[in-house]
């Protein structure tokens, strides 16, 4: 068999295999009804807003003429940047997997060039697509026309930057000798684009005493089509003229030029071919390292002092709480919160001091930014802090053969970010309480008191139930999500089971908070006959207390639930 004939094999087979397994796990109706929510949600927020049925208004001649030299000058960025940006290495990449299975094999070097341009074409397909999906239909009334002029045009750019990179790499053998050249024959052209531009502008100045605006669109016209602009922006005109084509008179006519420079492109990358393999494996190696650093950089160990010492004896609970206050000081995050908190206080202190006039708006600005961030929290803390279940998905089973009820372990693993997010909301909101003063209107200092004080038991709550659901997810449906690190599943059932898990969220926020607040307007309302303002705090306590209930009543039916969970078969990661 053909080196072409096995590569054609290859693709066919892997987009066979991946079509079979998608549709084998949806047979399972997590996955399917996770297709059906993520094809209906990308059908109503972006395909029906497509009206791909209907035909977009053409472009005025003036319009389309502005369009084009803009797509143009960034396209000659593009061309040009090839040659002054990026490393001095072939600019062609191999997968692992390639590397082992055709680096050994009977293949040519230029066999191994010419499939990843093969490759190079589909992907310049798949970014004409969406290019023709989401902006042809701007531009243009043709979007078939669009497609082939987009897929042309990526298709050249991609063998120009590789034909650039093989050059650069031959140069860089000269040394300081081909670097100078590579500079001057850069620097001559920029000049002379450059001097292009200027004699342009003199030759055709911005009219004086404008009163229209077809004098503007005349003079643009007249700069673009009748002066060296059109030299000097040549190769991007040329690339951008095809898919912008208004008819199919002026694509055929584009047409020729474009394939012949994307023909003289790939002579060009034929000719200048270069021993690449070191550098691709050398590279996919610093690849694989970085992914293997981030994806263990949940387990990296770095020396940081304990919250608390762990004392040889006592509840277990305590222990696992020890654990992920340390996961969670590990990845930095806390620390940096604290020092930003702490650094926020320095500004009233340099107001005070310079400007003393200005202090009493200063102390108003970080009180409601203080109360802001905590009340963000609420809702971001929850996803954020993941020292929890969500950490540990990868050691369920380990979970699972300790000594604990399932009602101990889930206790334990809520507690940790839970603590920590009601430190930092109690911490912010203190802050906040510390920097008011007199408000104007109706937000006087005695509202602004008893309103924080009512918050610092609600927001905790609140966080705390967030942190429940989210780790409810892990025991419910531990395939849906990925372990800590590693990279989430794809497809659109993947992103319909993130909208369900979203929506199910915020069911279950909301069910939950509904009886806690009926219970603190009720308490509220009685006491505000005779507290006032200072009602709040009654009511934010009864509220946080009916959260709490909840919450406890939440952990125990989870706890069993993490009983009856069977890590074997549904396991992270599992079909």
């Amino acid at each position: 068999m053909s080196f072409p004939r096995a590569v054609a094999f290859l693709w066919w087979a892997s987009l066979w295999n991946r079509v079979r397994k998608q549709v084998e796990r949806l047979r399972r109706p997590k996955y399917l009804l996770g297709l059906l929510v993520g094809g209906v949600y990308l059908y109503s927020f972006f395909l029906r807003r497509l009206s791909l049925g209907a035909r977009s208004e053409a472009l005025t001649p003036e319009a389309h003429s502005l369009a084009e030299l803009s797509l143009a000058g960034m396209m000659m960025v593009t061309l040009v940047s090839a040659w002054a940006l990026g490393q001095d290495r072939p600019a062609v990449s191999f997968t692992e997997t390639e590397i082992q299975q055709l680096f050994p094999a009977p293949v040519s070097r230029r066999a191994l060039v010419r499939y990843k341009l093969a490759r190079g074409v589909v992907g310049a397909g798949m970014a004409a697509f969406f290019s023709t999906l989401f902006m042809g239909r701007l531009v243009t009334q043709h979007p078939v026309l669009f497609f082939l002029g987009a897929l042309v045009t990526f298709v050249t750019v991609n063998l120009h930057v590789v034909a650039v990179s093989f050059l650069r790499t031959r140069l860089a053998r000269w040394g300081w000798r081909g670097t100078a050249l590579r500079w001057t024959v850069l620097l001559g052209l920029l000049a002379a684009v450059g001097g292009s531009v200027y004699a342009a502008f003199q030759a055709h100045p911005f009219p004086e005493n404008v009163l229209r605006e077809k004098q503007v669109w005349g003079w643009l016209s007249t700069l673009i089509e009748g002066s060296a602009l059109q030299v000097a922006l040549w190769p991007g005109r040329v690339l951008v003229a095809l898919p912008m084509a208004a008819s199919l008179r002026d694509f055929l006519y584009t047409l020729p030029m474009a394939l012949g420079l994307l023909g003289v492109h790939y002579l060009c990358v034929l000719a200048l071919i270069v021993p690449f393999e070191e550098v691709v494996v050398t590279r996919t190696e610093e690849m694989a390292l970085r992914r293997g650093q981030r994806l263990a950089r949940v387990g990296h160990i770095v020396l940081r002092a304990p919250f608390f010492r762990l004392r040889p004896v006592g509840r277990p609970e305590v222990a696992l709480l020890w654990k992920n206050l340390l996961a969670a000081r590990r990845t930095g995050g806390i620390d940096v919160l604290f020092f930003l908190a702490l650094l926020s206080l320095a500004v009233p202190v340099g107001v005070a001091l310079f400007l003393p006039h200005a202090l009493p708006g200063v102390r108003q600005t970080l009180a409601s930014i203080y109360l802001a961030v905590a009340a963000l929290l609420t809702f971001v803390g929850p996803g954020s802090f993941r020292s929890d279940l969500r950490m540990d998905l990868p050691k369920l089973d380990l979970l699972r053969a300790m000594p604990l009820t399932g009602t101990q372990v889930v206790a334990a693993e809520l507690l940790a970010p839970g603590l920590l997010l009601a430190v930092l909301q109690v911490g912010l909101l203190s802050l906040a309480l510390l920097m008011v003063g007199e408000m104007p209107g109706r937000w006087s200092f005695e509202l602004w008191v008893a309103a924080g004080l009512g918050l610092m038991p609600v927001l905790p709550a609140l966080s705390l139930g967030g942190l429940l659901v989210q780790n409810a997810a892990v025991v419910l449906f531990p395939a849906w999500l990925p372990p800590e690190g590693e990279r989430a599943r794809g497809g659109i059932e993947a992103l319909g089971q993130r909208l369900l898990m979203l929506a199910g969220s915020l069911v279950v926020i909301l069910g939950g908070l509904l009886p806690a607040a009926v219970a603190a307007a009720l308490v509220g309302f009685t006491l505000e006959v005779w507290l006032g303002v200072w009602a709040l705090p009654v009511a934010g306590l009864t509220a946080a207390t009916g959260l709490g209930l909840e919450i406890v009543l939440g952990i125990v039916a989870l706890g069993r639930a993490f009983d009856r969970m069977d890590v074997s078969s549904e396991g992270p990661g599992a079909p």
